[in-house]
């Protein structure tokens, strides 16, 4: 095989791996004999295991062939590091098809597993998350969570990326997205050359109409407009996708990151003079059309140069030399503007009026509300949560699901009998649904009824059993371990892992179990099985500190308890575990100062103050 057939072999894997044809464990094998790589990963067949070194001749070790194949280990290092992987589940609602990585988070391409008001008509759905490395990065997280928020303020458009909601799974949120049935991105348009000044006008005007429906509703700026952010509909409509940087006007976002993509970025933004702004949004929409009409990034230090008559008919030519302009007072004011002028183009250019809004595939209207609803609850405000949860219920008052969660919101206020009357609500209209049994367990339990309590919880086990959803108890797992007898406890904690293996909170509540039933090699195995999940899982920290104390492993605890400090200081827990670690190695004074620096955060934890008697000088 030639040099550059080895190289292209190597970037044809290293592609199919980044598109999801083949896993990681598959990028390290190779074709049968007489096969092509090309065409079999084009096919999207699995590659028969061994022998990728002698067929890509690894050992010839060209520069380039050496970059793409530490690239390829470099993707395969990421994908160890990836919590869920294809054919995995999130939730026991979502089975996992294909990895995709951005800049500030990872998309997972899920087909939903049940009934569920995100759920399309071909059953799939995006869920993006953080980076692993940037869920213990509080400043990466909180850039995530505007995202979210921002993506959630928006109401339907047809030319925006529909967000039905905020789900948290492993205590890591996630943003559920509309899945584009065909689409592909506007660069791979360009790339494929199938774009030209006519379709310019056409996804240039559904890009403005979103944009200006960000902005009108939601006082909303993109921050990193560029081809590979504008979704292509097998329609061909544009649809606007990746706010992640997007930020309300005036906002300049946390300290040392740079918004935007070298090339889009406006001249003021270059020279820092300016953060984000409508105009610059303006500038990186005229360098993303511009690129549509020439095939290409534009290689001009001045793009506007390139909007002439040769290129495009005059009337579009003189439209993005103004969104180009150096100046940003002298582009267009808004993207309701450019969207009238784009419009006016239509009739003028092409002699058909302009294609009219199409109504948005969206959730019917109380189901978008329950979504929004429970967004703001996982994004701990209850408030704005119980503001949607009464406009879903005037909408329908027989929407199961809000009342469920109204139910939460009652329980995150500690209004255990309004709770109950919500979730005995959201009973009636669901009998059949195990999360309405699973909150009466929990409002009972709050109320004192442990008996109640148990009844509830075994029709919530019972109910999840028998429809094969175990999954969706790993919320509710901790209720297990109170109410029933530890071996019976074990077997539905065992259940509920069995089926979905990333259920990270029940793999934590295991932990606590099997401390309790002296078994600390078990609670540590299960602790690190809930922190291989989610690193930034603070519990799962303090929980692996105790079973490590308990193996006299002393030095290990310390750290891990200092671990779940960083992670969240407000855990009596963590305090606790740390002190004992440090006593035990004979540091009793720095265990009495961690005992001090917790009772100065919470003066009043039963916890904490027994522990200062317990290390009084």
């Amino acid at each position: 095989m030639s040099s550059d057939a080895h190289l292209s072999s190597l970037r044809d894997l290293l592609s199919a791996l980044k598109r999801g044809l083949i896993d990681k464990g598959e990028a390290g094998s190779a074709v049968t004999p007489g096969d092509s790589m090309l065409e079999r990963l084009e096919r999207g067949d699995p590659l028969a295991a061994g022998g990728l070194a002698d067929l890509l001749g690894l050992n010839s070790g060209s520069p380039e062939e050496e970059e793409v194949l530490q690239e390829l280990q470099r993707e395969c290092q990421f994908l160890k590091g990836v919590p869920f992987q294809p054919g995995t589940c999130i939730g026991g609602k979502y089975k996992v098809l294909q990895i995709l990585r951005g800049g500030f988070g990872l998309v997972y391409l899920c087909r939903s597993l049940g009934p569920d008001i995100y759920e399309r008509g071909d059953s799939l759905a995006a869920l993006k998350c953080p980076l692993p490395q940037h869920l213990t990065e509080p400043e990466l997280c909180e850039l995530f969570v505007a995202e979210a928020v921002n993506s959630v303020a928006l109401t339907p458009h047809p030319n925006l990326v529909l967000a039905y909601g905020v789900e948290m799974h492993n205590r890591i949120p996630f943003l559920v997205m509309e899945h584009i049935t065909g689409g592909r991105t506007l660069a791979e348009e360009i790339d494929k050359g199938r774009t030209d000044w006519r379709t310019t006008l056409h996804h240039g005007l559904g890009m403005a109409r979103g944009l200006a429906h960000a902005a009108l509703e939601a006082q909303l700026i993109h921050g990193d407009l560029k081809p590979s952010n504008v979704l292509i509909t097998g329609d061909g409509v544009a649809k606007v996708s990746d706010f992640g940087l997007s930020l309300s006007g005036g906002d300049a976002g946390p300290a040392g990151l740079t918004p935007g993509t070298d090339g889009f970025k406006a001249p003021e933004m270059v020279a820092r003079r300016s953060g984000r702004s409508t105009a610059a949004d303006v500038y990186a929409y005229g360098v993303t059309l511009l690129c549509e009409v020439l095939g290409h990034f534009p290689q001009a230090a001045r793009p506007a140069e390139l909007c002439t008559a040769d290129r495009m008919p005059e009337p579009l030519a003189a439209l993005l030399r103004e969104c180009l302009a150096i100046d940003p007072a002298a582009r267009p004011a808004s993207f309701q503007v450019i969207a009238s002028r784009l419009e006016a183009m239509f009739v003028s250019l092409l002699g058909t009026p302009p294609p009219r809004t199409t109504e948005p595939d969206s959730p019917l209207q109380a189901d978008a509300l329950v979504n929004a609803a429970q967004t703001w609850l996982n994004l701990g405000q209850p408030r704005k949560a119980q503001a949607e949860i009464e406009r879903a219920l005037h909408v329908n008052p027989a929407n199961w699901k809000a009342h469920q969660i109204q139910s939460c919101i009652h329980m995150e206020r500690r209004e255990f009998e309004a709770a109950f009357r919500c979730a005995t609500k959201a009973r009636q209209l669901a009998a059949d649904e195990p999360g309405p049994p699973a909150n009466l367990a929990q409002a009972a339990m709050g109320l004192g009824l442990r008996d109640e309590a148990l009844t509830w919880v075994s029709e919530a086990f019972d109910l999840a059993h028998q429809s094969n959803r175990m999954g969706e108890l790993d919320g509710t797992s901790h209720l297990f371990i109170e109410l029933l007898p530890a071996a019976q406890a074990r077997r539905v904690l065992d259940a509920i892992v069995a089926a979905q293996p990333g259920a990270a909170i029940t793999w934590n509540n295991r932990a606590i179990l099997m401390r309790r039933m002296k078994q600390p090699e078990e609670a540590l195995a299960s602790a690190d099985r809930a922190i291989a999940l989610n690193a930034a899982y603070a519990k799962a920290w303090v929980n692996r500190a105790n079973a490590l104390i308990e193996l006299h492993r002393f030095a290990e605890a310390q750290t891990s308890a200092s671990n779940a400090l960083d992670l969240d200081p407000c855990l009596p827990g963590a305090y606790c575990a740390k002190a004992t670690a440090l006593a035990q190695l004979s540091r009793l004074a720095e265990a009495r100062a961690v005992i001090r620096s917790g009772r100065s955060i919470l003066p009043a934890d039963p916890l904490l103050m027994r522990a200062a008697q317990v290390f009084a000088e």
